[in-house]
């Protein structure tokens, strides 16, 4: 292949230079082929595709076209190869000389190998539609067929406001249609018809609002104050049970059947203990309530409006 391109590349240099003082455009052009051999040689291969691109604006030759689709080829852009190579093939003259048969053969055998590594899709569109494939305009090549890479593609066609798009899956090696019809949008449904079928498609409770929001985490956060307070609390309950304890130890042998300073710190303990305990309890429940009813206010679908309009009238209806 690597011979077959700087044959390509040497036969256009030749053809491209020969001298047409007559012509500004033809200087241009053998300008042009002779950077692009020179960016060839250096091995700049996208400068040499550039400048033949620039070739074929001015002349759309087939050694420009050849040239671009065999440096497509090998920058590895085989969509570009196949759409160039192809249109190498349409427009080359029938090969008579050795080296033109070589050179012949050489694109024929470029053109295969890309065609090998992209999908093609076959548009079937009404004449004058304007066809985007991703978005980007289509250049429909003979029978209606572009080279793309393979995979899923957004095929659109525009013509007169209506469009028509469609989704491709596009093996590799492999053709797809697409055949599209543009339409212009449908009228639009009375307002009654679009609430009702908004809500028809909703199936459940409209989106929470920001207020609704704002309570349910409110309402969370409060839950786990509540909670996170009876747990201290309790933890302060089990502490003073234990200095309770250890303050009964150090009256002695009496236990605090006696009075003692002692005692009195043991007792004043366990009232403590049991303050603690007593809120702890309450604060846990609190918080239980509160996050039963967050939760509930969360799930329980709330009132709906319906807008209903009609010829003598605007009424709004709760829909529960």
């Amino acid at each position: 292949m690597q011979a077959g391109v700087a044959l390509s590349l040497l036969l256009a240099g030749r053809a491209e230079a020969q001298p047409e003082a007559s012509s500004a455009a033809a200087q241009a052009r053998a300008q042009l082929a002779a950077q692009a051999n020179t960016a060839f040689r250096e091995g700049r291969y996208a400068d040499s595709r550039e400048a033949w691109l620039s070739v074929w604006e001015l002349d759309r030759s087939q050694v420009a076209a050849c040239n671009i689709g065999a440096l497509s080829h090998r920058m590895g852009d085989p969509v570009m190869a196949v759409r160039w190579l192809t249109r190498c093939k349409e427009i080359m003259r029938a090969p008579e000389t050795p080296d033109e048969r070589a050179l012949y053969a050489s694109r024929l055998a470029d053109l295969a190998r890309a065609r090998q590594l992209v999908g093609e899709i076959r548009v079937v569109a009404p004449a004058g539609a304007m066809i985007t494939i991703d978005g980007e305009p289509a250049q429909i090549a003979a029978g209606g067929a572009v080279p793309v890479l393979p995979g899923r593609h957004v095929v659109r066609a525009e013509l007169n406001g209506a469009i028509a798009e469609a989704e491709v899956n596009v093996p590799r090696g492999e053709t797809r249609e697409a055949r599209l019809t543009p339409r212009n949008p449908e009228t639009r449904p009375p307002a009654r018809a679009q609430a009702s079928g908004a809500r028809a498609a909703s199936g459940g409770p409209p989106a929470p609002t920001a207020a609704s929001r704002a309570v349910v985490v409110a309402g969370g956060i409060g839950a786990g104050v509540f909670v996170a307070a009876g747990a201290g609390l309790f933890a302060l309950g089990e502490v003073e049970l234990n200095a309770g304890i250890r303050a009964a130890q150090d009256a002695g042998p009496n236990r605090c059947y006696l009075p003692s300073p002692a005692c009195d710190r043991a007792h004043a303990h366990w009232d403590t203990m049991e303050t603690a305990r007593a809120f702890g309890a309450a604060s846990l429940i609190l918080g239980g309530v509160v996050a039963a009813g967050t939760l509930a206010y969360a799930l329980w679908p709330r009132q709906r409006a319906e807008l209903v309009i009609s010829a003598g009238a605007v009424a709004v209806r709760g829909v529960w």
